[in-house]
């Protein structure tokens, strides 16, 4: 994947965490009760998983496999 369309999804996939974990702070109804409150908390994981997703998105490494990669985890290269 290019790395510019890698990065707008990221910044668009943490927005929309943003947006989701806003909304279910400030927006969302208060009163929900019984299963619908682990609904809640799994729309607040889900947008916690968004905002991690979007910044590795955006500051994604490929892994280096190989001698250099290895002499570089070791802090010799």
């Amino acid at each position: 994947m290019d790395k510019g369309i890698r990065r707008i999804a990221g910044i668009v996939m943490m927005v929309a965490g943003i947006a989701l974990g806003a909304w279910l702070v400030f927006g969302a109804p208060h009163d929900w009760e019984g299963n619908v409150r682990l609904v809640k908390m799994a729309m607040g994981l889900a947008a916690t998983g968004m905002i991690t997703g979007g910044a590795r998105l955006i500051f994604w490494q490929p892994e280096d496999h190989g001698p250099a990669g290895a002499a570089r985890e070791a802090g010799v290269g």
